[in-house]
């Protein structure tokens, strides 16, 4: 096997065993996480940046807005 291919091996390897991998977001860029009225689910969706959430949906509020998954808020 090449040596190069062997070291990025390693090197996924030792990253995957740290648990140091990048987190992911909840919305894509251009886009803001909203969730369900009145919902104890947790329901959420994502809508582009600029327009209003669909009915059903409002915004986070200010200090609450997940930005990556498994962010967790206060109740």
């Amino acid at each position: 096997m090449p040596r190069t291919v062997v070291t990025v091996l390693a090197l996924a390897a030792a990253l995957g065993a740290s648990g140091c991998s990048p987190q992911e977001r909840v919305c894509s860029s251009g886009e803001y996480p909203v969730r369900t009225v009145e919902s104890t689910d947790g329901g959420m969706a994502c809508v582009p940046d600029g327009e209003e959430p669909p009915a059903g949906y409002e915004r986070f509020p200010a200090g609450e807005v997940p930005e990556f998954v498994d962010d967790v808020y206060p109740d």
